[in-house]
């Protein structure tokens, strides 16, 4: 009787070293979108604000969209014979994203710093989607999950634009 039981560690197909190099992308990655799924629930308990309970159902639809995209990254890296790294603490390891403001309610500053965070992960993915091109599958996950982070940011910024005068300098009711 054959051993159907047995896991294999190699893809057919792929190489070796770039299967290696894509399950370190996929779980450096993998820490960021972990960081900003947490962040988004931060800012989904914490918010203050004329628009709090816009962004309140805003931040938690975000925060498990991105969770989605945890686990889109987390599958692939293990499907193509690596170990996703998902903890917690591999995410404040690894995570490429600044650490986000525990006190913060204001709802601007909230945005903001979201925003600033999907811009620096949009540049991650984006490289990573490069990188993978050697990988069809993998770069078609990248092409996703680049593609919702986008679209989150595209709705955080139309927030943040509803805040601003019409000369595009002061924002209504700021400090």
């Amino acid at each position: 009787m054959q051993n159907i039981t047995k896991v294999s560690r190699t893809v057919p197909g792929l190489d070796e070293q770039l299967r290696v190099r894509l399950v370190v992308g996929l779980n450096q990655n993998l820490a960021s979108l972990t960081d900003l799924a947490t962040a988004y629930k931060q800012a989904h308990w914490n918010v203050v604000g004329i628009d709090f309970a816009q962004l309140h159902v805003l931040f938690d639809q975000f925060a498990d969209q991105t969770r989605d995209y945890v686990d889109l990254i987390a599958e692939r890296a293990v499907t193509i014979g690596g170990v996703a790294r998902g903890t917690i603490q591999a995410a404040v390891e690894h995570s490429t994203l600044p650490a986000f403001l525990i006190e913060e309610r204001d709802e601007v500053r909230l945005l903001e710093e979201l925003v600033r965070r999907t811009d620096i992960l949009t540049a991650d993915l984006r490289g990573a989607m490069d990188e993978s091109a050697a990988s069809a599958a993998t770069q078609d996950i990248y092409i996703e999950v680049v593609r919702g982070i986008e679209k989150q940011r595209w709705m955080l910024q139309s927030h943040l634009a509803s805040r601003w005068l019409g000369d595009g300098r002061e924002p209504r009711g700021g400090d």
